[in-house]
């Protein structure tokens, strides 16, 4: 199994709620699914989605 590093977390995190905002009006089932999900990996890491989202951002300024 690969084991993604917290940075490729965040990414995906990222990934899921831009993806729960392009699918609000059209598939508000898979919407609220992806958001349910963002939350839980940024749980895995002691974070907030809100906090998983600056926290790549700063690291996107880093790069």
């Amino acid at each position: 199994m690969y084991d993604r590093t917290s940075q490729e977390d965040l990414l995906v995190v990222e990934a899921l709620v831009e993806y729960s905002h392009d699918r609000e009006e059209i598939q508000p089932g898979r919407s609220a699914r992806a958001w349910v999900l963002a939350e839980q990996l940024a749980s895995m890491h002691g974070l907030t989605v809100e906090d998983a989202l600056y926290q790549r951002d700063r690291l996107e300024g880093n790069s």
